[in-house]
């Protein structure tokens, strides 16, 4: 009897976890460490509840009528927010 990964569902999870898992490279969305505006210009447009960064990446939240130090960090990600928590506009400040 030939078997194949179809009859067992549970090998045939794991070859698919196991072939996704080798295209997926990096957990994060932007993999960059620090601010770099031509990668994390392309988290504008989406929710900040759904964006996976770095943790060692420096980053703040401004939200909207949101107050924000201004003290200047050219290695930190601000995200600016709208009312819903979709970013609105990046910058390296």
């Amino acid at each position: 009897m030939i078997m194949t990964p179809f009859r067992h569902p549970v090998l045939y999870a794991s070859l698919l976890m196991l072939t996704l898992g080798a295209c997926a490279g990096s957990p994060y969305d932007v993999p960059a460490r620090q601010c770099d505006l031509s990668q994390h210009q392309a988290l504008v447009g989406r929710n900040i509840g759904e964006v996976r960064l770095p943790p060692n990446l420096r980053k703040r939240e401004v939200h909207n009528q949101g107050v924000m130090t201004r003290d200047y960090n050219p290695a930190r990600l601000t995200m600016f927010l709208d009312a819903k928590g979709w970013i609105a506009r990046v910058e390296c400040s």
